[in-house]
C-alpha cells in the first residue's frame, strides 16, 4: 500500500522508526512525550519543507526531464505567426495555444492568422480547438496528445 510520501516521490520518514505500524494503527491517540525537545524532534522527522533547496534538487535528480510542454504563441510585431516553429513544436508533441486577442481591432489580420493555422492543420492532420467564443484563443494539440471532445479532457496518450 502506498502512502503520501511515495505519492509525491519523497522518502518515507517513518521507515526508519522502530515502532511497528500495526501497533501504531491500533492506538487511538499518538503517544507524545511532554518534553518540548522530544516533540520538536518527532515533528522534524515527520514533515518535509518542500520549499527547501535540498528537496528541489532531490526531486530534480529523480525525475526525468519533461518530454512535452504547452507553448503559448502570440503574433509578432508584424502581426504574423511563426508557423514553421509551431509546426516543429507540434511534431515534437507539444500543445500550442495561439492567442490572437491582441489583434481585436484588425479583423482581417485575425482571419489571416486563422487561415495560416488552418492550412498548417490540414498539412499535419491536427485539429484546432477554440478556447473562447470569439475564436481568438486557439489550441492545437501536438503529436501523441489526446483531446476527448465528449468529456473535454486534455492529456497525453499513455500508449505512446
Amino acid at each position: 500500500m502506498t502512502n503520501i510520501y511515495s505519492f509525491f516521490g519523497l522518502p518515507d520518514p517513518n521507515e526508519g522508526t522502530l515502532e511497528n505500524k500495526s501497533k501504531m494503527s491500533n492506538q487511538s491517540e499518538p503517544i507524545i512525550n511532554k518534553q518540548t525537545s522530544e516533540v520538536e524532534v518527532l515533528l522534524s522527522e515527520k514533515f518535509h519543507d518542500l520549499g527547501e533547496k535540498k528537496w528541489q534538487e532531490w526531486s530534480r535528480s529523480r525525475m526525468a526531464p519533461p518530454r512535452v510542454a504547452i507553448r503559448y504563441v502570440e503574433p509578432d510585431k508584424l502581426h504574423r505567426l511563426p508557423i514553421h516553429g509551431i509546426t516543429q513544436r507540434l511534431m515534437g508533441g507539444d500543445m500550442v495555444v495561439v492567442d490572437i486577442r491582441n489583434l481585436k481591432h484588425m479583423k482581417a489580420q485575425q482571419d489571416a492568422c486563422r487561415r495560416e493555422l488552418g492550412n498548417m492543420s490540414d498539412r499535419l492532420g491536427a485539429p484546432i480547438f477554440s478556447l473562447d467564443s470569439e475564436e481568438t484563443l486557439l489550441l492545437v494539440p501536438g503529436a501523441g496528445a489526446v483531446v476527448d471532445t465528449t468529456t473535454h479532457h486534455l492529456g497525453i496518450d499513455e500508449n505512446v
